[in-house]
């Protein structure tokens, strides 16, 4: 290296140091681990020239670029003292804390070599030289330093798209993707599944139960309710030791690339149960209780998809039908089939479950299946009469008097009975006639039945005829006993 310096200063405060150092071991306070290391200039780099101005003693530094390299391992190391002369055969001590930089510094240095040489594609040996330039800046930022283009030559820019880029990645260090950075709300035992586009998850790695992740997706099995917090991590390199230092008493310090950048994130989640619940109603009584001999139960119900997928049957038990844990999304309910003795619903219904309304109760309705029955009285002979005012008991399967109908001024009387089984019962009549026999009435279908009813005259007995009939008989009686005697 050609160099126009003043030397002096320079090396009184390297020894002022090492003494401080020196006594601060012996007082018990350790800094550094003793730790025999050595370095070499190694190969120059061809093409790139660099300066450094010392304002402190107005001297230029001017060199090639080249390597630093640890003696054995022929590691790469950058200079972190640029006004310093390296001193080839000094044995180094190795340290995680460098007396010549604060703690800002060190992180600051430690992500430029991170981010500098060998990191992803920065392969090529001007990456070393931009990274030693950018440390020099930081290790001491009084100091001029610049591009030449030949040795002790003019200032030139040629690297600042470089330098833009190691920068970038400083502040803004590997993008967290958007899925760490909310929160998800999932149905109870339903898997969550994201999908991640340009391999953006590429790198991360967890050791969570229950979660895979690939370069495009993560997988997270079915849980049960409760908030959820997995963690993910990312390294940026392959490089598993810490970042260290290396101190000498005379010669410039140096630090051997070992930083690795551990990027974690979290995945927030939030297990809720959701349900639907129908209730199952009779449409004319708003009632869970059937009408007649009719049941609302055993109706089923299917329930799509947005898709149209059959999702699920339902069947109503004790007015009730239930589907638990149902995923996010709009649904349609349609009857299939309704409980015996009503007419099934064309009505459609659509529901939708969120995690805003993640439990629906939802009432649907049936039509009992019900006929009017019309019964028309008449007496008499012909011309037959109208009869009025004649009462009829209507009585259900249990034998339960569930109604008495009347006959009008034209002899008709109407009632519409739910779904069952019934008796018809004639409770009174015109004077001298007879009553109809309790008859039967089976309500299966919707179609009107009309009864047409005759009470007949009671017979008068004849009694003339009767009298002369009895004393015969008292007669016959009399002679044949007279006989047998």
């Amino acid at each position: 290296m050609n160099t126009i310096k003043k030397k002096g200063g320079i090396f009184i405060k390297k020894k002022t140091i090492f003494l401080i150092l020196a006594l601060s071991f012996l007082l018990g306070i350790p800094k550094v681990n003793a730790l025999d290391a050595t370095f070499y200039e190694g190969e120059y780099i061809d093409g790139i020239y660099m300066s450094k101005y010392n304002p402190a003693t107005r001297t230029i530094y001017y060199q090639k670029a080249r390597f630093f390299r640890k003696t054995g391992t022929n590691e790469y190391a950058y200079c972190i003292e640029p006004f310093q002369m390296f001193e080839g055969e000094n044995t180094y001590e190795e340290t995680t804390l460098p007396y010549n930089l604060t703690e800002e510094q060190k992180t600051r240095i430690a992500k430029i070599a991170h981010y500098g040489y060998g990191f992803q594609d920065h392969t090529d040996v001007k990456w070393y030289a931009i990274t030693q330039f950018m440390i020099w800046q930081v290790a001491d930022p009084s100091g001029d330093y610049y591009f030449t283009n030949y040795a002790n030559g003019s200032r030139i820019e040629p690297y600042n798209e470089e330098i833009a880029e190691i920068n970038s990645l400083i502040d803004h260090p590997t993008e967290i993707p958007t899925e760490f950075q909310q929160t998800y709300t999932i149905v109870e035992d339903q898997p969550l599944y994201l999908e991640v586009g340009n391999n953006g998850l590429l790198g991360f790695s967890t050791t969570e139960e229950n979660v895979s992740i690939g370069a495009n997706t993560i997988f997270v099995e079915p849980l049960k309710r409760g908030d959820y917090s997995f963690t993910f991590t990312k390294k940026d390199s392959p490089l598993e030791t810490p970042l260290i230092f290396y101190q000498s008493s005379n010669s410039q310090n140096l630090l051997k690339m070992g930083y690795e950048e551990i990027i974690e994130c979290t995945l927030s989640i939030k297990v809720i149960p959701t349900k639907l619940e129908i209730y199952k109603i009779d449409e004319d009584t708003n009632s869970t209780i059937p009408q007649g001999e009719a049941s609302l139960d055993h109706a089923i119900y299917e329930l799509f998809e947005e898709n149209g997928d059959l999702y699920e049957e339902i069947e109503i038990n004790q007015n009730t039908g239930t589907v638990h844990n149902l995923e996010f999304g709009t649904y349609t309910l349609k009857e299939k089939e309704a409980g015996e003795g009503y007419t099934t619903s064309n009505e459609v219904h659509t529901i939708t479950i969120s995690k805003e309304t993640p439990i629906i109760e939802y009432v649907v309705k049936n039509k009992v299946i019900e006929k009017k029955i019309i019964i028309e009285k008449e007496y008499g002979e012909e011309p037959f009469q109208k009869e009025p005012d004649i009462s009829f008991q209507i009585l259900n399967h249990n034998e339960e008097t569930i109604q008495i109908i009347t006959t009008n001024e034209e002899g008709k009387a109407e009632i519409t009975l739910p779904y069952g089984h019934y008796t018809v019962v004639q409770l009174n009549t015109t004077e001298g006639y007879t009553k109809v026999e309790p008859f039967p009435i089976t309500v299966e279908d919707t179609e009107e039945e009309t009864f047409s009813l005759r009470d007949l005259i009671i017979p008068v007995p004849d009694t003339h005829s009767s009298l002369i009939e009895y004393i015969l008989t008292i007669l016959f009686k009399t002679c044949l006993r007279n006989i047998l005697v």
